[in-house]
């Protein structure tokens, strides 16, 4: 709608499929004076520019000749977008009734630079609750951003109280226009990875808050639009630690011994509270009690497919840990 206070900004490659679910859930769950739809296309190979042309004219669709990433699409979005908010949303989720308001009443608040959704998986677990940035002196060099109580009960009462974080995935983030302009977007030297953690983080350097809303529930089927994502991991990290070693504050810290020593928000729970496990054995069953900051790479994992059999080895970067999967 011209004139809402929301744009919600799109990327698409492909998974066309995934594309029509996300944009009917838009349709049947958000109330459209709220919002104009902004959707760029990475050139995708199946029907998804034929799906595009069948939508309203008031639909922003952007075509580009070849796959830019997700940094420069969002980007591209943002130029073309005409609200004071940019809701930028993967295209692999399906937003709940009620999910857009709670996320523009946080930025009534203007101290508020970004606030992010409860993101579940199908299954109904927590995809995202929030992300925390861990150090293990283990790895000095390193520090990892994961997913806050990553497949934990949806109804887990530290999942369910809006609060601060450094950072919120763009899964499904709402950032103030005037906020990411300053900032410059998204930084296009990523790709298709840990570019939100690095505008949440200049975010916070800028003296915004960033903020996980609870209440806005968004059902993400996380890696559903491929191996593509994965192509430059390595890359995104590195980037990610050259700018941000030094500077950013950890909001666990575990000691050589494996033991929190540091805890200053009351984040860890449960599994947070233990010690990680270092993995040297071929024990499977440490797989499951490992940091999520690992667990997260299960969905890398199952993208490697071959017809013979073989082993998967994980090993931590710049580290000598491995696991036999």
């Amino acid at each position: 709608m011209q004139n809402a206070p929301c744009s919600i900004i799109v990327p698409l490659f492909n998974k066309v499929e995934l594309t029509q679910r996300c944009v009917a859930a838009l349709v049947a769950n958000t109330d459209p004076e709220l919002f104009e739809l902004v959707l760029i296309d990475n050139a995708s190979s199946d029907a998804t520019p034929e799906f595009c042309a069948t939508l309203d004219p008031s639909v922003v669709v952007i075509r580009n000749d070849e796959n830019l990433g997700f940094a420069k699409a969002c980007n591209q979005g943002a130029a073309a977008a005409s609200a004071e908010h940019l809701m930028f949303l993967n295209n692999d989720t399906e937003v709940h009734p009620g999910w857009l308001e709670p996320l523009l009443a946080q930025l009534e608040n203007p101290k508020v630079g970004a606030v992010g959704s409860k993101l579940l998986f199908p299954d109904g677990t927590i995809q995202h609750a929030g992300v925390v940035i861990v150090y293990n002196a283990t790895h000095p060099a390193e520090f990892t951003a994961t997913h806050y109580l990553y497949q934990a009960p949806a109804d887990t009462p530290a999942a369910n109280r809006a609060r601060p974080f450094q950072v919120v995935t763009a899964a499904s983030m709402l950032v103030r226009r005037s906020t990411f302009t300053a900032l410059g977007g998204y930084d296009e030297g990523y790709w298709n990875g840990y570019e939100d953690v690095d505008l949440c983080l200049r975010i916070g350097e800028r003296g915004e808050v960033v903020m996980f809303e609870p209440a806005s529930v968004v059902t993400h089927i996380e890696s559903a639009s491929g191996p593509e994502r994965f192509r430059k991991t390595n890359e995104n990290v590195q980037r990610l630690f050259e700018r941000w070693a030094g500077r950013v504050e950890f909001d666990l810290q575990y000691g050589l011994d494996g033991q929190l020593v540091a805890d200053p928000h009351g984040l860890a729970v449960g599994e947070l509270s233990e010690p990680p496990v270092r993995l040297k054995s071929p024990d499977v069953g440490a797989w499951k009690r490992a940091p999520a900051i690992v667990r997260d790479r299960e969905a890398t994992l199952e993208q490697i497919q071959t017809q013979r059999e073989h082993d998967q080895l994980l090993a931590a970067r710049g580290g000598s840990d491995v696991c036999w999967l």
